[in-house]
């Protein structure tokens, strides 16, 4: 698993966006990735988008000032299974 990915979802544990809460996906995921190469990137968002398929993470629409944006949560039935990915990457 990418390191970013691996950030980008201990940042959604530390600040409990799980189930109703939500973040704006666009600004989380600009936020990590901002400093990575071309390749680095698409691998992330190759890994980011077959988690989202995986209904570990929630895209919702929202409505906001500005139009609408997808906004994003852990999905709360899929709290032990997103844990366990991490364990499992933690020791390799």
């Amino acid at each position: 698993m990418n390191d970013k990915l691996k950030d980008l979802i201990l940042f959604m544990f530390r600040h409990r966006i799980i189930g109703a809460k939500h973040f704006p996906e666009e600004k989380l995921i600009k936020s990590r990735i901002k400093y990575l190469d071309k390749n680095s990137q698409k691998q992330f968002y190759d890994e980011y988008y077959a988690l989202v398929d995986s209904n570990y993470f929630i895209r919702l629409k929202k409505r906001t000032g500005k139009g609408s944006e997808e906004h994003i949560s852990m999905n709360p039935e899929m709290i032990e299974d997103i844990y366990e990915l991490l364990e499992d990457e933690h020791e390799q």
